[in-house]
């Protein structure tokens, strides 16, 4: 197994991973969301690949907070394919992600996961990751929802 940036070619794969996690996303859309995530250099996004296959994908976004001096990272997605958990592949992502970070200059890296899934929340402690903070969440209406 190898972990690497994901590219285009990737997008079906991916577009199958978020869908496990509940989102519904389509390859073109995928393929825009990487491009957006590169321009400007503000994330990556990884993959695990063994054999051709993708058995999982890492997201991380920088950010420069005004408040304070150091950058922070932002794990926006870590999902393994149902049939390859408890492998080692997401603590590959995982390790990935946090080497991007350090390389950006963050002294952070900061992820919310579902309450529902709590097998995830063992993953990050085992991990050294700690809950912190409650996080709130406001659904706000698309610009194409505001205009109608």
């Amino acid at each position: 197994m190898r972990i690497r940036e994901a590219d285009n070619g990737d997008a079906d794969s991916i577009a199958e991973l978020v869908g496990q996690l509940g989102y519904a996303n389509e390859a073109g859309q995928v393929r825009e969301q990487l491009r957006a995530l590169r321009v400007p250099a503000s994330g990556e996004a990884f993959v695990a690949e063994d054999v051709g296959k993708v058995l999982g994908l890492a997201v991380v976004h920088t950010i420069k907070p005004l408040h304070v001096p150091a950058r922070w990272a932002l794990l926006s997605a870590l999902v393994v394919d149902a049939g390859c958990r408890s492998a080692g592949v997401g603590a590959r992502l995982l390790a990935a992600a946090e080497h991007y970070a350090v390389t950006q200059g963050c002294a952070q890296l900061e992820l919310s996961s579902n309450s529902a899934r709590t097998r995830a929340h063992g993953f990050y402690e085992r991990h050294g990751y700690r809950e912190k903070r409650r996080r709130f969440v406001k659904q706000l209406a698309s610009r194409a929802g505001a205009a109608a």
